[in-house]
Order: C-alpha cells, then structure tokens, then sequence
C-alpha cells in the first residue's frame, strides 16, 4: 500500500510539474507573439528601428530586430547591432559613483566644496553626492542656448563641466527635485578628480570587464560592423540620418547592444560584480527592494529603455536607432501585458498626427480647431510641446509656411506665453530674417523682462 501511495505521488508530481512547464511556456508563447505584434504595429508607422530583448530569470526567451542599422550601405539591423543608449547611461555612472563609496573613498554627504571644482554661487557648496544622483542639487539642465548651439564643441567632461560653473541654482539643495543631466556631468568630474582617470577609463576598468560587456564602447565606432546609424523620426513619418550630433558623458552615451546591456542588468541585481548588494546605499539607489526598476534614455536618433521587474523575473530591453521615445513606449506595453494581459492602442507619434491634421484640412490648410481634434483623439501630451517640436521639425527641413502655420496657431492659443515668441523668433533667425527674430523676441521680453532664449545664447541680437 505504502509503495502504491509512493508511486501515486510520484504520478502526481510529475503530473503538476509538466503543468507548470507548459502554463509557463504557453505564457512567454503569448508574450513573444503580443511584443511581436506591438513592434511590429510601431515599424508599420515608420517609428520604430531597432532590438528588442526579452528574459526570463535571466533566461532569453525572444529576441527581434527590425529596421536598418545603416540605409546608406544597406545593413539590418541585427540582435549585436550597437546603439547609443542615452541617459540609462546616468545607471552606469551611479554604479561608479557607488562603488567609490563602497570602497570609502567618497560618502553621499559630501559637498561639492570639497571638490573645488569652480562653481560661483556660494549655494553649489552645499550640493551633496546624493542630491546629484537624485536630481535635487538644483543645477539646470545642460541644455541652455549655449549648448544647444552647437553640441558637438562640448567633447570632455571637463568642457561640459565649464558650461554652466556660473549659474545660479534653480532652488537650495535638497528642497525639490529637478531632472538635471547637467549633474551626471558634476559627478563625472568628481570621478576624475578622486580617481585621476578619465571617466571613458573608469567605466572600461570598473564596468565594462567586470560585467563582461564585450560589445560595448564609450564613444561610437563608425568602422565597427555592428555600429547603427542614427536616425530622427520626421513628421511625415520617415526617417533622416542625423548621425552623432553629442559627445556622450557621464550623463549620456555609450554604444551597446542588447545582449550586453542585459549584461549589466543581471550583473548589477543578481551577482556581485558591480556592487553589493547586501549595502544599503546600492539597494536604495537601484530600488532592489521595491520590486522594479526602469531606465529610459533619448535623443536626436536615440531610444532606449530598460524594465526589469523583480517580482517575476522579466527583463525587457529596447534599444533603437530611431528617436521620440519609441523604446520606452514598446517596453512598456510589452510589461503591461505581462502584468495584465492587455497593453495600451498604439497611436501615431502627437506630432506626427498634428501633421496629418493639417495636411486634411481643405480647401486651405490650417491648424484651426486643432487642439479639440487632438483632446477628442486621446493625447494627453501639452498640446503646445507638441506643436512646437511640429514647428522645429519643419524649421530644420526649410517648411517655412508649415512651421509659421503651427507657430501663430501656438500664439493663438498661447498669447502671453513668452516660449512661443521665443520659437517665432528662432524661425524667423533660421529663416535669414534677423530683424524680425530681434523684434519678435521682444515681444517675449515684454511679457517676461528676464527671460533668456532657449535657442539663442545672445537673444538674437547682433553678433
């Protein structure tokens, strides 16, 4: 009887585990045919070029590769193409950061005095380590009139650094929270100053070989065969070549592939290469006890977005060589589904549909009436951002009625918004008509005697 009893169990056993195989298989079968579908629904707008990686408990289960990673040679892309990864670069330089700490050489309250690093305002002396990882210092963005000027002047983080030492801070240290790129750039140069190596040394050195991050590089290799091209996402739905238009820094870059940053991803919340997990700044900062982490990087030609969530094992990792957040919005209705079987309707990109708005209107043209069509379509983006990045797409391609039409409709809804007399301007400036860039800034300064332009570091007046 007892050996009857035995084998029955040993029956049964067998019986449960072989079903919760095949539950799990038929599950991650749903998964990869629902992150086929939404790719495939984003590569049919135009939008989406690029790879996809998905795991489970560290195991790979799907992978996708879609699009060009150069049109001009004719190259796909392909599961080892590398691409920029944008601002998940600010994790790698928290990782340096922490690991200086582990080791004793920095603490999270020390101040930037104790750096001298040759900030005016007497304020920066109180920012600490950890208001600089947690974007509370209260320094601005780096992307001021200076810098946007032109990007590519700005190559060392020392000559980042250099951009903004004479700013006054947007609040006291510690009192909000505002997301500052400008701060990974600090943090950058705290590191090269403790270390006396250079940031691209320190992440080759203390990420790179101890993850085992094979196909990976600081700065872009333009003979490497796995290099992608960068491309913007254009109103009209096509894709132009913009190529590297930023140097990368401790707040943005490095060229990496999916199965690498993966890498990362299970090097730094599985094993102890990275950091330990046992010490509580790591487990904090990395959020290893709220059950999830994410990280979203972009730019011209650039989206990338990372989940891992904890709970249940699944890593989704996106990487493209198109812009306008793609990766993110893909990595997100992939987890949605994970986690509740549906995922939002995928909808053209806001500007891209204020576009196609415009182009149906008839007999004539316009933008009228346009912010009630956007509300009744379901957007919830600031109607005004989005006609504005409409504006400077067809700035930088020379549509001057287009981008004029969308400009005095953004004045029309907007009227005492100094922004929208500051983009005026810059159209006007672009536009070789420099008079009127000077005048219609004015009209910005009226409203707001202090206000700075966005996209002129002298406010369109005479070189």
């Amino acid at each position: 009887m007892k050996n009857i009893i035995q084998a029955a169990m040993v029956i049964f056993s067998t019986f449960t585990v072989g079903s919760v195989f095949a539950s799990d298989h038929q599950d991650l079968s749903k998964i990869k045919n629902t992150a086929t579908d939404i790719v495939e629904q984003y590569t049919k707008l135009g939008w989406f070029s690029g790879t996809v990686l998905i795991a489970k408990n560290g195991e790979v289960f799907h992978r996708q590769h879609v699009g060009m990673q150069s049109q001009k040679l004719d190259v796909k892309n392909t599961a080892n193409t590398r691409y920029n990864i944008g601002s998940i670069m600010k994790a790698f330089t928290a990782v340096l950061v922490l690991q200086k700490v582990q080791s004793g050489h920095l603490k999270t309250t020390d101040t930037l005095d104790n750096f001298k690093l040759g900030f005016t305002d007497p304020d920066t002396a109180n920012i600490t380590i950890e208001h600089l990882l947690t974007h509370r210092s209260g320094l601005p963005d780096i992307f001021n009139a200076r810098y946007r000027e032109n990007p590519l002047v700005y190559e060392t983080v020392t000559q980042k650094l250099q951009l903004l030492l004479d700013t006054n801070l947007l609040f006291k240290p510690g009192t909000q929270k505002k997301y500052s790129n400008y701060g990974y750039v600090v943090l950058g140069a705290i590191l090269e100053k403790v270390s006396g190596q250079s940031f691209e040394m320190l992440l080759n050195e203390n990420i790179f070989s101890r993850a085992n991050l094979t196909n990976s590089s600081f700065k872009p290799k333009a003979n490497h065969p796995m290099q992608s091209t960068r491309y913007t996402y254009l109103y009209n739905n096509s894709l132009k070549e913009v190529g590297v238009t930023e140097h990368p820094g401790p707040d943005g870059g490095i060229e990496s592939s999916v199965d690498d940053i993966h890498q990362f991803v299970r090097a730094l919340f599985y094993r102890d290469n990275l950091l330990k997990r046992s010490f509580p700044k790591n487990r904090s900062f990395f959020k290893m006890d709220e059950g999830s982490w994410r990280s979203y990087g972009g730019g011209s030609g650039v989206s990338a977005a990372v989940e891992v969530d904890l709970k249940t094992g699944y890593e989704i990792i996106v990487l493209a060589n198109t812009d306008s957040l793609v990766a993110e919005f893909i990595t997100q209705r992939i987890l949605t589904f994970i986690k509740t079987g549906e995922y939002p309707d995928i909808k053209p990109k806001a500007s891209n549909f204020a576009y196609q708005y415009y182009q149906s209107q008839h007999p004539k043209r316009s933008f009228v009436f346009f912010k009630q069509a956007y509300q009744n379509a379901g957007y919830t983006t600031f109607v005004g951002k989005t006609l504005n990045q409409l504006a400077m797409q067809l700035i930088n391609v020379h549509r001057w009625k287009e981008a004029f039409d969308a400009l005095n409709y953004l004045q029309f809804l907007y009227p005492k918004a100094p922004q929208v007399y500051d983009s005026l301007a810059f159209a006007h400036y672009k536009k070789g008509e420099y008079i009127e860039a000077r005048l219609t800034f004015e009209k910005a300064k009226s409203l707001l005697p202090n206000f700075k332009s966005d996209y002129s570091a002298n406010n369109y007046q005479k070189d």
